[in-house]
Parts: C-alpha cells; sequence; structure tokens
C-alpha cells in the first residue's frame, strides 16, 4: 500500500474513532479487473444538512428514524437494491420498535418531499442524487449527504456494493446501548457522512456525460467499458465530443448514419468509441485500452492493387449424424479485389468444414497467388460463440497454418465472462438451450487461435466502419447496444455487418447484409436505428431461419426494411422446408412484403458451393450442388 493510502485510511479510522467506535471498512476488492483506491473522506457535503442537533438521527431508542429508497426501475437482483437490503439489514440490527421500510423513488407526480430523512440508494430520480453524481466519476462510490438525503453511490454495480459496505460499517461504528434500557441509538454527525474513492482505474479517468440521465454501466468484454446515458439529444453528443478533445482526445474517425453520429476518439491510453443513438436518445461510450489495432482504418488509407473480382461464397455444412442431420453452421468465405479473403465463422469443429475453407482459398487465388505472395485472409469474423459458428476456427486452425495461409486479423464481439456466467445462470436453468453446456465458452479458444496465426484480435464496436480493399464493412449492430440488459440468448450476441462492394472498375455497388444468428431483440434495435438504410441486395438469412428469441417482430420489420431480391439461406436442404414458411421469414419471399424477392440460394450439403459475383445481378449465382444422401 503507498504512503498516501495509509495516510487516508489513517485519517478515516480517526474520524471513525471520534464517532464513538472503530468501524471496520471493507477490504480492497477488485473491479473488472482494475485496481482501486481505499475509502477516504473528503470535502464537506455538496449543501449544509437541516437535521437537528447536529446529528443525523437512524435509530432512537431501538425504533427505526429513516426509511431506504432505491429506484424503481430495478429488478431484485440489481446491485441498488441488494445494497438497500444491505443496509436495511444493518440499521435493523439495532431496531427493537419496528423495521425499516425500503421503498421505491415513484411517485404519482415525480416530486420527492426533501424535508424527509431518507437513504438513497444508486441512481433515483431523486434532485439529490442528481446531485451527488455530479461530482462522482464514472469508476468512482461515494456515500455523502445532500440536504436530508444520506447518498450511497456508484455507477457500476461493484460500487454501490461497495459504497452501502462503507455505509454499514459507518453505521455499526455509530451504534450505542443505552445500559438501562438494552436499546440502541444510531446518530451520526452530518461531517461523519462523507466517503468517497475509485473502484475502478479505468472508467475513472472517462470525462463524464453532462446532462441527461445515467443508465447504465455495461462490462463489455474484451477489455472494453461501456457508460449509457439516456434523455440526451445530439446537441448534448457534439458537446461531449468537445469536451472530449478539450482533455486531449483526438477525433479519428466519424460516422453518421439515418439520425445517429458516431466517433472515435483516442489518447496515449485509451480509446474511446462514442456513439449517439437517435431512436433512444441516448449517449453510449466505450472505453478501450489504446494501441494503433484499437482504431479502424482510414479509407484515405485504402490503397490496394486489382488483381481479381470480387465474390461471395456460401459453403454448405449439412452431414449425417448418428441421431439425423446437423443443419445449422454458417461459413461464408469473400474474395476481395486485392486477392485477400475475408471468412466469416467457418462453421463446425469439423476437420472437413476448415478443409472446403482451405480447397476454396487456394482454387480461388490460384491465378494470382504467386503474384500476392500467398492467401492472406485480412479479416476473419466470429458472429458469436455458437460452436456451429466458431468452431471451426477453435479445433482446426492449424490447419491454416500447415497451409501456410496468413490471418492477419478477428473481429469479434463477445460477452464479458460475468455477463455470461449470469445468463446462463438466468437462463439455462429455465431450459434455454441457447446456453447450454460447451456453447458460448469458444472466445478463449478463438484468443488461443489468433495466438497460433500470429493474428490480431480487433473488437468491433456499432458505427465503426472497416476499408477492406473494394469493401465498406460497417458495423451495424454488436451485444454493446443492447446492454446493460442481460442478453436473452447467446444469439443475441450475433454481430450485423452492412458489406458494400464497390467494383473498381464501374463504381457499381451490391450491398451484402450479413447477419450471423442475430435474433428478435437484436434486429429491433438495429431497424429502429437505421430504418430504411438497411436495404440490401443480398441478405444472408439470420439463424438459418429458426427461431428468432424473442421479438419477432423486430426481425420482421428488419427484414421487411431490408427487402432483397436474393437471399442467401445458410441451411441444410434437409431441414430448409421445415423453416422457409416461419411468418418472419415469409416476409422476405412474399412478393406482398418484399416486392424485390427474387430468388433463393439454399447453403445444402456439405461441400456444395454457391458464389454470388460481384457486382451481383439476379441469377448469376454460380452453383455447385453436392446431393445429399437418401
Amino acid at each position: 500500500m503507498s504512503t498516501k493510502l495509509k495516510t487516508l485510511l489513517s485519517l478515516l479510522i480517526a474520524v471513525l474513532l471520534l464517532a464513538g467506535a472503530v468501524a471496520v471498512l471493507p477490504a480492497c476488492e477488485k473491479a473488472g479487473g482494475d485496481t482501486t483506491t481505499e475509502p477516504e473522506s473528503t470535502s464537506a457535503p455538496d449543501t449544509e444538512p437541516a437535521p437537528t442537533d447536529n446529528v443525523i438521527k437512524l435509530v432512537v431508542d431501538g425504533e427505526p428514524q429513516i426509511a431506504v429508497i432505491r429506484a424503481d426501475k430495478s429488478d431484485t437482483s440489481s446491485a441498488d437494491v441488494q445494497a438497500a437490503m444491505k443496509i436495511r439489514t444493518a440499521i435493523n440490527g439495532y431496531t427493537e420498535k419496528g423495521q425499516t421500510k425500503i421503498d421505491t423513488d415513484w411517485s404519482k407526480d415525480g416530486k420527492h418531499d426533501s424535508s424527509t430523512l431518507e437513504i438513497l440508494v444508486g441512481n433515483t430520480t431523486y434532485e439529490e442524487t442528481a446531485t451527488g453524481l455530479g461530482n462522482v466519476g464514472y469508476g468512482d462510490y461515494a456515500v455523502k449527504l445532500v440536504g436530508n438525503k444520506i447518498l450511497v453511490l456508484g455507477y457500476t454495480d461493484d460500487a454501490i456494493s461497495y459504497a452501502a459496505t462503507v455505509l454499514t460499517s459507518l453505521i455499526k461504528a455509530n451504534a450505542k446501548k443505552d445500559e438501562a434500557t438494552n436499546l440502541y441509538t444510531v446518530e451520526i454527525k452530518p461531517e461523519d457522512i462523507n466517503y468517497s474513492g475509485t473502484r475502478s482505474k479505468t472508467i475513472s479517468q472517462l470525462p463524464t456525460v453532462e446532462g441527461g440521465t445515467f443508465l447504465g454501466y455495461y462490462n463489455a468484454g474484451d477489455d472494453c467499458d461501456e457508460i449509457i446515458v439516456g434523455k440526451t439529444d445530439m446537441d448534448a453528443y457534439k458537446s461531449y465530443i468537445s469536451k472530449l478533445e478539450s482533455t486531449g482526445y483526438k477525433t479519428h474517425v466519424t460516422n453518421d448514419v439515418q439520425g445517429n453520429s458516431f466517433a472515435t476518439l483516442y489518447n496515449d491510453k485509451f480509446t474511446l468509441n462514442v456513439g449517439y443513438y437517435n431512436y433512444e436518445k441516448s449517449i453510449r461510450v466505450i472505453m478501450e485500452p489504446f494501441s494503433p489495432e484499437s482504431l479502424p482504418g482510414l479509407e484515405a488509407d485504402n490503397k490496394y492493387d486489382v488483381v481479381t473480382t470480387s465474390q461471395v461464397t456460401m459453403i454448405g455444412l449439412e452431414y449425417q449424424t448418428s441421431s439425423g442431420y446437423s443443419s445449422n453452421g454458417l461459413s461464408i468465405l469473400i474474395r476481395l479485389a486485392d486477392g485477400r479473403f475475408i471468412v466469416v465463422d467457418g462453421g463446425f469443429n469439423r476437420s472437413k468444414d476448415m478443409q472446403m475453407l482451405i480447397e476454396q482459398m487456394k482454387e480461388q487465388s490460384k491465378d494470382y497467388v504467386a503474384k500476392t505472395g500467398g492467401i492472406k485472409v485480412a479479416g476473419w469474423i466470429i458472429t458469436h460463440a455458437h460452436g456451429d459458428h466458431q468452431g471451426c476456427i477453435n479445433g482446426q486452425w492449424s490447419q491454416l497454418a500447415n497451409n501456410k495461409i496468413k490471418v492477419e486479423r478477428f473481429y469479434i464481439n463477445f460477452l464479458a465472462d460475468e455477463e455470461r456466467n449470469k445468463a446462463i445462470n438466468t437462463y439455462l436453468s429455465n431450459g434455454s438451450s441457447n446456453w447450454s453446456s460447451g456453447e458460448g465458452g469458444g472466445w478463449s479458444s478463438t484468443y488461443s487461435a489468433a495466438a497460433g496465426l500470429g493474428a490480431v484480435i480487433k473488437p468491433v464496436h456499432v458505427g465503426q466502419v472497416f476499408w477492406l480493399a473494394d469493401l465498406r464493412m460497417e458495423t451495424l449492430y454488436t451485444i454493446e447496444s443492447y446492454g446493460p440488459k442481460l442478453a436473452n440468448a447467446l444469439n443475441t450476441t450475433s454481430l450485423i455487418f452492412k458489406m458494400t462492394f464497390k467494383d473498381p472498375k464501374t463504381g457499381a455497388e451490391t450491398v451484402y447484409m450479413s447477419t450471423g444468428d442475430a435474433t428478435g431483440p437484436g434486429f429491433d434495435i438495429t431497424q429502429k436505428m437505421y430504418g430504411n438504410y438497411l436495404k440490401s441486395d443480398i441478405v444472408q438469412v439470420a439463424h438459418h431461419g429458426y427461431t428468432t428469441w424473442g421479438t419477432e417482430s423486430g426481425t420482421t420489420s428488419a427484414y421487411i426494411k431490408m427487402a432483397p431480391p436474393t437471399l442467401a439461406w445458410p441451411q441444410g436442404i434437409k431441414a430448409y422446408p421445415n423453416y422457409v414458411n416461419k411468418s418472419y421469414n415469409k416476409v422476405l419471399w412474399d412478393t406482398n412484403n418484399n416486392p424485390n424477392y427474387k430468388e433463393t440460394l439454399v447453403a445444402g450439403w456439405a461441400g456444395s458451393i454457391t458464389i454470388f459475383p460481384m457486382p451481383y445481378t439476379v441469377g448469376s449465382a454460380i452453383v455447385k450442388e453436392v446431393k445429399a444422401p437418401n
């Protein structure tokens, strides 16, 4: 422990001794992988307290004098609810005449009585909470007095929990027992209710968004933290960008689309991806450690030599098992005009699945590979961590190394461990097969594959654009747009990209929508954000045409706005008839809903190949079908 921290801790103990007893304060804990500081006493309260006798009376002669208030919107598992219960339990340890009340911040007119003595836990709608949070950083906690309200503050779950522990220690230190009556009184001096400290060194360095309403912190995984602020507007977003620039951040690139605005900024420590989401009037800030790879490339730097034509290849993956047929999986190979490739997922952890990819890379590059110096994969996209999508790269990546195929980077956005574990504990126990054992833990194997191949891991964020030869690849959706809500299905984490191919000679463009296993909840956000910007020439049908995992209307609305002439359906030919008539799929091919519809191409049996030459015209697909066994 540093000398400064030892001094601060000594001051804290001295304050508690003056209160009548020494509080046993909680030990430092790690939050989100960050080192934390000891709790410290800070400056005077934001406003002068009103209670009489210059003491705050929590319990008098065994009778509670104060209520605990938490946000009405919180559920029982939320950190502020748990913190409120913890504080109530601490107070009730000294009551004999009744129990301390927990209530919510809801009121019919949205107003609250400022004269009542209350403990406000977390992000309540009280004005005092807003005042208190104004001096608390995103990575900090605080216990302070504003007017007649004792505030227990923090933006993260860990910070709120820690602040509650500090307050319960303070309550314990100030409990006095009357020897004659055996009843307790808990009185605290106003000046003693003033503690703050840092629980996350990372987000404590993030400048706060001015105005708006704090909606939540989200551990976005891959060393990324997210802050969400609601009730904002474009002017607030622009002001925040200016604020960041004034504190030393440099704007790297911006992207405006359909009333949304995105910017990537950086300094020597962090990269920030800041977005204004018009449909929910929110500002979302995603913070990650700075490295050159954390910055998306610029269009001006996208210099390349044309050695071939672009094309998208869908590979069939259906195969026979001991119990029937396996018809899931996604394996898409994209050839760029400069001869490099993009792979989307790759399929199952089967040697054959990787062999099919490698065979296609060799076949499609044979006319120019000597000139380009070998087969190169510019990017390997893992849409989400299900075994039928990223099992191939996780279990078969050594085949790439054996064939001297260079993979430059992986584009990913995986759930954080804590979010995955919460989802599994919540949904797997309710019978959700989408979180079944063995599915969802493949993220670590992807990191191992990247290390073995010498590839860079690139977490992608909404609004980012990647320029790869003749391809403009725009990130439309990641799980960061869904958080801080708990992912209802692993498929809800699936990435969505809008891929626009521009012919280097003619300038003709083809839009291919890559959806992975996107769900209704993910599609709902996507269609609300982008509307008609989703219009596409080719749509990869999401989740093989299976269930939408909730919010079916979101999938339907997104598909209607995509309105593609061509469907690329990653499904086995034996399973396809079972799903083509699902209502959310029907809007893709029923001309009453999609007057542009012309054709459907199904991936089919393992080894079947469907090639979409770019620029694409309806009917020009090249199909090599492998017949399924009877």
